[in-house]
């Protein structure tokens, strides 16, 4: 028996999947449980107004990140199936210079959007706005550098970027909002935090990056797939962003701002599992391109992810109330009955993009638009029922379970003409 525990163990640290999933999701939870004690002190040291004011700025800043979160899921898949350092050591500088250019650009143009997004959303604060100029050419710059390090299979760096940095943006946020900076301090807690994960990402692909790039490499293959990537982040990203945004233009600030906690909350059920995900896109591109066997890979992710954000929604469904009440201190216990919602929400959603980047690394590509009409069911379904903020999680749960529906009935076909 004690043979074969050895023998055991030893296999299972041997296991890429298994070894970069735990360092992932030590590494990636505990930044998830410093996004979520930032989001438990802003909703509480915050008013709901104010509140609710952070969560729109946060999920404008989610998709306007759409075009570098489509070019970081091309940089991880282009990087781990690099045929030597070489290769992947030239792409990366490349990647490097054109998303510095592209940062630049959508900074530019949230700063001349500032006026607008200010009257739309209601914002107490418009300096706050201005302020996610700089917050985003940092953060997306930042994160190209992630993806840089994950397609390098860099976990560890990885992880420990993204820990300090939040951990960086609590202390200036609690700082600021103490003395009185209200939303505005709240921003520049994420600035301060981009610029001290942007250094520390920095030194961790320096030494990639050394020497002067070599002519640019073939970019049609990058561009063709970072198209249907760029889809799907969009799809993505205004699933768990457009709901909150619309809500805030629909309701009045204090409905608004509870529903944006609870979302907050939500999300543990998506971001708990997300570790895993993010180990398996590189594994099973890396596999697909050299010809091995990969769908045991994805097997384990589905049961991971299911374990995890299963037991979430369980919790919330047997002790919502309770965990309202003490995450918020009383203050959102009145708008409890929506927390497991968000759970299963999250649940239904997390499964579909495992399914999706799973797609995705093996190049089927098509599949995004699954997701895209998804996203734009739930807008319109929100835009056409939103009479209580109840009606608003059921359109995103339905969505997202159709959604799920369409993704699992064309895994029996996504390798069809292979052997």
């Amino acid at each position: 028996m004690i043979t074969y525990l050895k023998n055991y163990w030893k296999t299972a640290i041997a296991n890429p999947l298994i070894v970069g999933s735990l360092v992932m999701f030590l590494g990636t939870n505990i930044h998830n449980a410093g996004q979520l004690l930032y989001h438990y002190l802003a909703i509480n040291l915050l008013s709901k107004a104010h509140y609710g004011d952070l969560a729109a700025l946060i999920s404008i800043f989610g998709l306007l990140a759409i075009v570098q979160q489509s070019l970081g899921l091309a940089i991880v898949k282009f990087i781990a199936s690099s045929k030597n350092q070489a290769e992947a050591n030239n792409l990366a500088k490349w990647i490097l210079f054109w998303s510095i250019w592209i940062a630049g650009g959508t900074a530019v143009l949230v700063f001349m959007l500032a006026p607008f997004l200010t009257k739309f959303l209601n914002i107490s604060q418009p300096l706050a706005v201005f302020l996610f100029a700089p917050v985003i050419f940092i953060a997306f710059i930042s994160n190209s550098g992630r993806a840089l390090l994950q397609g390098f299979i860099k976990f560890t760096q990885y992880s420990i970027s993204m820990i300090i940095e939040v951990a960086v943006k609590i202390a200036i946020t609690v700082a600021l909002v103490y003395a009185g900076y209200e939303l505005f301090g709240a921003v520049v807690g994420l600035l301060v935090g981009s610029i001290v994960g942007l250094s520390i990402v920095w030194f961790s692909v320096k030494d990639n990056l050394a020497g002067n790039k070599n002519p640019m490499p073939k970019i049609g293959p990058l561009i063709r797939y970072s198209l249907p990537v760029l889809v799907q982040s969009l799809a993505v990203t205004s699933m768990y962003s457009m709901d909150i945004i619309l809500v805030k233009h629909f309701f009045r600030p204090e409905p608004a701002g509870a529903y944006a906690a609870l979302a907050k909350f939500g999300t543990i059920a998506l971001f708990a599992a997300s570790p895993i995900t993010n180990v398996m896109f590189p594994l099973v591109a890396k596999r697909h391109s050299h010809g091995e066997p990969y769908h045991k890979i994805f097997y384990l992710s589905l049961l991971f992810i299911t374990a995890i954000s299963g037991l979430v929604v369980v919790l919330y469904a047997l002790f919502g109330s309770v965990i309202t009440d003490v995450l918020t201190h009383g203050k959102y216990v009145q708008e409890s009955y929506l927390l497991w919602w968000f759970g299963l929400y999250m649940l239904l959603l997390g499964g579909s993009i495992l399914f999706t980047q799973f797609y995705l690394s093996i190049g089927r590509t098509k599949v995004v638009w699954l997701f895209a009409a998804a996203a734009l069911l739930q807008v319109l379904l929100i835009w056409t029922f939103h009479k209580t903020l109840l009606d608003v999680i059921h359109a995103s749960t339905i969505s997202a379970a159709l959604l799920l529906c369409a993704l699992s009935i064309y895994f029996p076909y996504h390798d069809r003409g292979k052997k």
